[in-house]
């Protein structure tokens, strides 16, 4: 019974291999919400990420250049769970950063930009090749240039620092100088206002006192004509003609009020047509040159309506922009002239969230599709330096 057991036992097939969990590649969750925010759906996000983008900005660039390959819906292959590409097998280790042009090598990257400074050399690569390293000889003469480059760095520095404490002390005196000459330029403007002032009243006062003269001199040849009787009234307004005296009729003829008069209406606000809107915003937006903001804002804005017009029957999430999505406040909303063109196209802002109405999208394509190109011509100009 023993051997028939153990011959049973030794005849049963291998445990069948377990099967690899297939997954999708690994990418940063994070910044696939950022770029998924945006429009965009996440095969094409999750895509871009694979690609080697490391930022939304990057993500949008590989987006809009690949938007009409072929194969861009085409499903992602998974790969076995722990792996971050498709393709299997370890990836490669770079090892030292190689020279395009000269393909000289670098063990890290303050070799390699040490020589790009000292050469003019700006191509540069990761590379598996590993570099031999340094005899005793070569090391002495490399801590040597080392030494004498960061003499350099440290005379320059020091050099342009005195040149802007110079240009800062000739800037303070200047301002200095301007103030005081700005200074006396008021007093004087305020002392010939005031020397003017006194003339014109003693000028008014002379004509006033010559215009009693005058009357008082009519007056007294009244007087003698009339044998000392005036046919009319002389007050401190100076001589007027007989009036009637009865202030219920002149009162009635007349009518006065205490009741001060109504205040002019504020001048009411002329509102731009719709394309006009649009030019004062992209010409808003173009003034913005620090970090290039203003392109950044043109080719967001760009991205926003084209989703809204191609695929905008799809998803109406492609017709909505969250006011908190972190990326739109750094973009758009933080610029002045963002929001203001979108809504001149037609979206429409609530509490949470900038949208554009299928109706009004509809009606407005026409405009969408000019905005369009105007913020494509805007950003092209915005990136040759041309506005």
């Amino acid at each position: 019974m023993a051997e028939d057991t153990d011959v049973t036992m030794a005849d049963a097939p291998p445990p069948a291999p377990q099967e690899e969990e297939m997954v999708l590649p690994m990418v940063d969750e994070k910044l696939l919400e950022d770029v998924k925010s945006m429009g965009f759906p996440e095969l094409r996000a999750r895509k871009a990420l694979m690609a080697g983008s490391k930022n939304v900005e990057s993500a949008l660039d590989w987006l809009l250049s690949h938007e009409n390959d072929k194969d861009i819906d085409e499903p992602i292959k998974k790969v076995p769970k722990g792996q971050t590409l498709a393709s299997s097998g370890p990836a490669p280790v770079a090892k030292s950063i190689k020279c395009v042009e000269t393909g000289r090598l670098f063990r890290n990257a303050m070799e390699a930009q040490a020589y790009a400074e000292r050469t003019g050399r700006t191509q540069f690569e990761e590379t598996t090749e590993v570099k031999k390293p340094l005899t005793e000889e070569e090391k002495k003469q490399k801590v040597a240039e080392l030494k004498a480059l960061a003499a350099q760095r440290r005379a320059e520095r020091e050099g342009l620092e005195k040149v802007e404490d110079i240009d800062r002390e000739k800037k303070r005196r200047e301002q200095g100088q301007e103030s005081i000459k700005t200074k006396e330029q008021l007093a004087k403007a305020q002392r010939l206002r005031e020397i003017d002032r006194i003339k014109r009243e003693k000028a008014a006062e002379k004509k006033e006192r010559e215009r009693l003269r005058a009357e008082i001199a009519k007056d007294k040849a009244e007087r003698r004509a009339r044998g000392g009787r005036l046919a009319g009234k002389l007050g401190v307004d100076g001589y007027n003609p007989s009036i009637d005296q009865n202030d219920d009729r002149r009162n009635d003829a007349c009518p006065t009020t205490d009741e001060p008069a109504p205040a002019p209406a504020p001048p009411k606000k002329v509102d731009l047509p719709p394309s006009e809107q649009v030019d004062k915003a992209i010409s808003t937006i173009q003034k913005y040159k620090t970090a290039g903001d203003g392109g950044t804002c043109l080719k967001t804005l760009g991205a926003y309506l084209r989703n809204a017009i191609n695929k905008g029957d799809q998803d109406e999430k492609y017709r909505k922009i969250p006011l908190d999505n972190a990326a739109f406040k750094k973009r758009v909303s933080g610029l002045v002239g963002g929001i203001a063109l979108l809504k001149a196209v037609g979206f429409v802002k609530s509490e949470t969230h900038l949208e554009l109405p299928l109706a009004a999208r509809d009606a407005n394509r026409a405009l969408l599709e000019e905005t369009l190109a105007k913020l494509e011509k805007a950003h092209a100009a915005y990136v040759a330096g041309a506005c």
